[in-house]
């Protein structure tokens, strides 16, 4: 095999973990590819480690781009009733002045950074889907990022995964499989250290609300719509200031988007969406462990629709406690394990709306 094609995960079940559950591995790239609760990953832990197509990897320097440059992760829409193919990679901008027209507005699998470490060494960084979504999930949640470096190897180190939203001291490399320890709980991630060459870490410029609302009827798109909340970049080195909100998209016809805008308020179908309750969805679907246990509670006392947030929004749990009038209860009045957001109920009225009016 050519060093510069990528191999697929070759995952087999081989046999349980000592709670029972079961033990997935790749033997392509022999890493685990278990995830929490014994979920079948749907790529390994060391998947990110293999090397690309090289066509489909850009190669970047910031210096070369004054303007600024931006790379996001393509991460799942949280509401999709379109036939378009899911977007995979990293999308770029890169502009030579400010205000001046984008030299580069394209997705790529990777995307290798250089960036100058001192005035005598330079660092390059790849950043691939695995690293930009689990990033994305990482400072969701405001973890403590870092670039690890593996103390056997030297290999970087990726936490994916349960282990992107869960600090950590304890690390297993996925290069060589023995364990290192950092010098205290965090999660590692390599675009950390694009952020401390770059000195972008706790001094971007604060985004702004998008100025639009948006009040819609699905049927007005026959073609589908798109709904995300704001996936802020990756890496952001312009002075202009990003827009936050809900991002969408409206088709017609299948042929092209007619609206391609981000906004500060959306109505569907009289329906106005919970922006915070999108972003917690968009990062649930994104777990494995976790995506097939988000479901929509409602207090049996007060009827108040429940919704998981922080720690809580990511570990499954049997019993939750009502914000508003302090009742605890459990899912269906039966102990299972799930987390309660309520655009869950909300994503299967506007589906049901659609089927009806479409």
């Amino acid at each position: 095999m050519s060093p510069n094609v990528s191999r697929a995960c070759t995952i087999e079940n081989v046999g349980k973990q000592r709670n029972g559950k079961p033990r997935f591995w790749c033997t392509a790239h022999q890493s685990s590819a278990t995830g929490r609760y014994g979920v079948r990953l749907p790529a390994c832990e060391g998947a990110y480690l293999d090397k690309l197509d090289m066509n489909s990897v850009l190669e970047l320097d910031p210096a070369d781009y004054p303007g600024g440059i931006a790379l996001w992760g393509a991460v799942a829409a949280a509401y999709d009733t379109t036939k378009l193919p899911s977007e995979a990679g990293i999308h770029v901008h890169a502009r030579g002045k400010t205000e001046g027209s984008k030299e580069i507005d394209d997705t790529f699998d990777a995307v290798v950074i250089s960036t100058k470490r001192d005035l005598l060494n330079s660092q390059r960084t790849t950043v691939t889907s695995e690293t930009a979504v689990n990033f994305y999930l990482s400072r969701f949640l405001n973890r403590d990022i870092r670039s690890l470096h593996c103390s056997h190897c030297n290999e970087v180190h990726l936490d994916a995964g349960y282990f992107a939203i869960k600090p950590h001291r304890r690390h297993l490399c996925h290069a060589c499989g023995r364990y290192f320890n950092d010098t205290g709980k965090g999660v590692s991630n390599p675009i950390a250290s694009i952020h401390a060459t770059l000195g972008l870490s706790g001094q971007g410029i604060p985004p702004i609300r998008a100025p639009k609302k948006l009040n819609i009827r699905q049927s007005d798109y026959p073609a589908g719509i798109q709904i995300w909340a704001s996936n802020p970049a990756l890496v952001w080195t312009s002075t202009r200031p990003e827009e936050e909100g809900l991002h969408v998209h409206l088709l017609k016809d299948s042929s092209c988007i007619d609206v391609d805008d981000t906004f500060d308020c959306v109505t569907i179908d009289g329906i106005e969406l919970n922006e915070t309750h999108v972003q917690y969805f968009m990062a649930q679907q994104a777990l494995p462990h976790i995506a097939n246990k988000v479901v929509s509670l409602n207090c049996p006392r007060c009827e108040t629709p429940h919704f998981d947030s922080g720690e809580l929004g990511f570990s499954p749990h049997i019993d939750h406690e009502c914000r508003q009038c302090g009742n605890v209860f459990t899912a269906d009045g039966r102990r299972r394990l799930v987390v309660s957001n309520p655009f869950f109920a909300v994503r299967n009225e506007l589906m049901r709306n659609r089927a009806h009016k479409c």
